[in-house]
């Protein structure tokens, strides 16, 4: 999965502090870190109980438990090994407590664990859920609007739908971004930078692929460049990759071969996704040399691989 990944999605580190507020008043802090990747797609990894006074809030408001047994219940559930049994016990977990506020905790989880299993259409699910309790989940957004944008297909029934929804969470996670509503609470003043810039590049790159599909290629091009532009985020390859596309498809050839030598530059750890970059940098570099009449599309086997 980690290699695969690497050709894929997403491009996010987060963090997500969890507080649990005992029945007496008492305080203990445990930390989430909802989106852990290789290259290009993360979300929630695990669950870790830290110390026992909570770091200041200085993001957005911080989820806490209302009981010792609602917080025994939750890291019971977070213990869980992979997507189904997550899922299970996040299920579990909301039924039992309705009104908690660490089910979104739980079913990010679950997203995050059957990302690792290229199980897109419960990446997709799983984020739903996360949402349905978070509204605002940075990680969320940005996870479900990715593979959205990347798994919809031209014969889908349900398209534009579909790339409504994308593009929806792409543009409020920009929106959150924005307004600094995004950085959970208790995120050291050094992270919050990056988990902000990660979260606007993979929404911007999102939204290209969505306009990609849609052929709107002018439209993609701003969107993957703003994804790609230098920031506190670590380069997503994928999204120079696209870039690159997207940049061909507009007769651009040499712009998008610059593209492809960037995307294999930042993907050196990801041999992957630099073997994929460099075939369509061949292919360019032979249109650069020697350009046709009427510059052709590359090959269809160059075309972005959708997320898992």
């Amino acid at each position: 999965m980690k290699q695969f990944m690497a050709l894929l999605a997403l491009a996010a580190a987060s963090g997500l502090a969890l507080a649990q507020a005992s029945a007496t008043g008492g305080t203990q802090a445990g930390a989430q870190k909802p989106a852990t990747t290789e290259s290009a797609g993360q979300t929630a990894n695990g669950a870790t109980q830290n110390a026992q006074t909570p770091a200041a809030p200085t993001g957005k408001h911080q989820p806490v438990a209302k009981t010792q047994e609602e917080y025994k219940a939750y890291q019971e559930a977070a213990s869980k090994p992979d997507g189904p049994s997550t899922e299970a016990a996040a299920d579990a977990f909301a039924q039992k407590f309705p009104d908690s506020e660490l089910r979104g905790a739980l079913y990010q989880r679950a997203m995050s664990l059957y990302q690792n299993a290229n199980n897109a259409d419960k990446v997709i699910e799983m984020g739903r859920k996360t949402l349905s309790v978070e509204p605002d989940n940075g990680p969320a957004l940005v996870t479900v609007a990715t593979f959205l944008a990347n798994r919809t297909r031209e014969t889908d029934l349900d398209r534009d739908e579909r790339f409504a929804e994308a593009k929806k969470d792409a543009e409020k996670a920009l929106e959150l971004a924005n307004t600094g509503d995004v950085v959970p609470a208790g995120t050291p003043p050094a992270q919050a930078g990056v988990y902000k810039d990660t979260l606007v590049s993979m929404a911007y790159a999102a939204l290209g692929a969505i306009d990609f599909n849609n052929k709107n290629y002018s439209a993609a091009e701003q969107n993957l460049k703003k994804s790609v532009e230098p920031s506190q985020a670590q380069p997503d390859p994928i999204s120079f990759y696209q870039l690159a596309l997207t940049l061909q498809r507009e007769g651009k050839n040499a712009d998008a071969l610059q593209a492809t030598q960037k995307c294999v530059q930042v993907a050196a750890e990801s041999p992957q996704v630099a073997n994929v970059c460099k075939n369509l940098e061949s292919y360019l570099q032979k249109l650069v040399n020697n350009p046709p009449a009427t510059s052709a599309p590359a090959p269809a086997s160059s075309s972005t691989p959708p997320p898992k």
